[in-house]
């Protein structure tokens, strides 16, 4: 997990700042809370995990529209089809439970 200052459309954040924040997409369906940040070397993955599942994002401006720091909300434009043919989703009753963080359960596959 990274501590970079992260800015998008003119916010400006931490990561360890927006862990845990709920997210929702375009439609206005929350996804989850935002579980875990990863570097890829090219641009962050984002882990949301809801009560049945986790799914990665890439933390793009193309992808990110919104950080409300006040609101602790984070808005997501995905493209049509997005977890069929970029996304990757989890069933996490197939998870191992491993660690309780900050009132977030992490997981293992």
């Amino acid at each position: 997990m990274g501590s970079a200052t992260k800015s998008f459309k003119k916010s400006v954040w931490k990561v360890a700042d927006i862990l845990g924040f709920e997210v929702f997409d375009q439609d206005g369906a929350e996804l989850g809370l935002l579980a875990d940040v990863f570097s890829t070397g090219n641009n962050d993955v984002w882990t949301i995990k809801s009560k049945s599942e986790e799914l990665l994002i890439p933390a793009l401006k193309s992808i990110v529209t919104k950080v409300d720091l006040s609101g602790k909300r984070i808005f997501v434009s995905l493209p049509e089809g997005y977890s069929d043919t970029y996304g990757t989703k989890v069933k996490l009753e197939d998870a191992v439970v491993t660690d309780e963080f900050s009132g977030l359960i992490v997981y293992e596959d």
